[in-house]
């Protein structure tokens, strides 16, 4: 059962637990627990296991907190979550930085429904928003104001950043989960970074518990305006990357 003694274990294991409070991690654990009890009628993960579960999801975002620490310049910014699914790496945001501002953002109706309830089961006030990346980023209400986004397993990069860089601030950061084979194709973002002016200021590795699997978290800061004509229309950025 995920509680936040094993939470605080698996945590510790991996050199992590210094960021998170027990308090903080106890409602996480009530989180995790009500999205696992949402997926047993809606595909919102394919880790099930307790172990799965904490490697693949708690841990593996973890690993980015003392990076996202790091790029903070204040204690309310505001970041969101860019197809947040089941609730990952969001979940971390909200237990590790309670003062931050987080929205978790899906295009999938029923996913944003399981994470509200979620967040109501975790005691969390965070936000819930139902969208896709491409009209958001194109809304007055959504565009350029937000001080960071968290994307894994969302897009390649050069999809992710047309997707992202819109949406966030001049000095905001992308901050993207890579596998080994992924990160070898950064060089093929060189014409997003350039279009959408932005730059890759930090590419950071890691590994997962077991040693199996090696990892980056690449950050990406937003240099400049975005150019008005981008994001493209829905689907375009997927279909013909930058």
């Amino acid at each position: 059962m995920i509680t936040a003694e094993y939470l605080s274990e698996k945590l510790s294991e991996a050199g992590l637990f210094s960021h998170l409070t027990l308090e903080n991690l106890d409602s996480l654990a009530r989180f995790t627990r009500r999205m696992l009890e949402i997926n047993e009628g809606l595909n919102l993960t394919h880790f099930t296991s307790d172990e799965e579960v904490g490697q693949f999801h708690i841990v593996d975002s973890a690993h980015a907190l003392p990076l996202l620490r790091k790029l903070q310049k204040g204690s309310s910014e505001s970041w969101m979550d860019m197809g947040s699914g089941c609730g990952f790496p969001g979940a971390l945001l909200i237990a590790a930085f309670p003062q931050m501002d987080v929205t978790l953002m899906d295009a999938t109706q029923k996913k944003v429904m399981a994470l509200k309830s979620c967040l109501e089961t975790a005691g969390w006030s965070a936000k819930t928003q139902c969208g896709r990346a491409e009209e958001m980023g194109r809304d007055a209400g959504f565009r350029e104001s937000y001080d960071g986004i968290v994307s894994r397993a969302l897009a390649d990069l050069p999809v992710a950043l047309e997707y992202a860089v819109p949406l966030l601030k001049i000095g905001g950061h992308l901050v993207n989960w890579m596998t080994e084979s992924q990160v070898q194709f950064v060089d093929k973002s060189k014409n997003a970074l350039e279009e959408l002016k932005s730059k890759i200021v930090e590419k950071s590795p890691y590994s997962l518990l077991d040693g199996s699997q090696k990892r980056y978290l690449v950050v990406v800061e937003k240099m400049g305006k975005t150019p008005s004509h981008y994001p493209r229309a829905v689907g375009v950025p997927s279909k013909k990357p930058l």
